[in-house]
């Protein structure tokens, strides 16, 4: 357990591919966070929907009242808070 964490860890640390590595959740503006917010929300919800309702038309009822029960408590999963320096 402990080789693998050290393994892990090297990993992080030296195996990053060039110089515009960032730490998850870090963005340069608002803007691209709620972007991404929306983009994470909607994969989410389309996975806790199940395929055979995510793979009807947008305007299927029984898939609109599954996005509707499903995506509010998608969205607080994540959240977009911006720092100011």
């Amino acid at each position: 357990m402990l080789g693998r964490l050290a393994v892990l860890g090297w990993v992080l640390l030296y195996a990053r591919g060039g110089n515009d590595w960032r730490p998850l959740d870090t963005f340069v503006s608002e803007t691209t966070c709620e972007r991404v917010r929306v983009v994470d929300v909607a994969n989410d919800t389309r996975n806790a929907i199940g395929s055979a309702l995510a793979d009807q038309p947008v305007d299927n009822p029984m898939r609109q009242e599954a996005v509707r029960r499903v995506e509010p408590r998608m969205s607080q999963h994540y959240r977009c808070q911006w720092k100011q320096d």
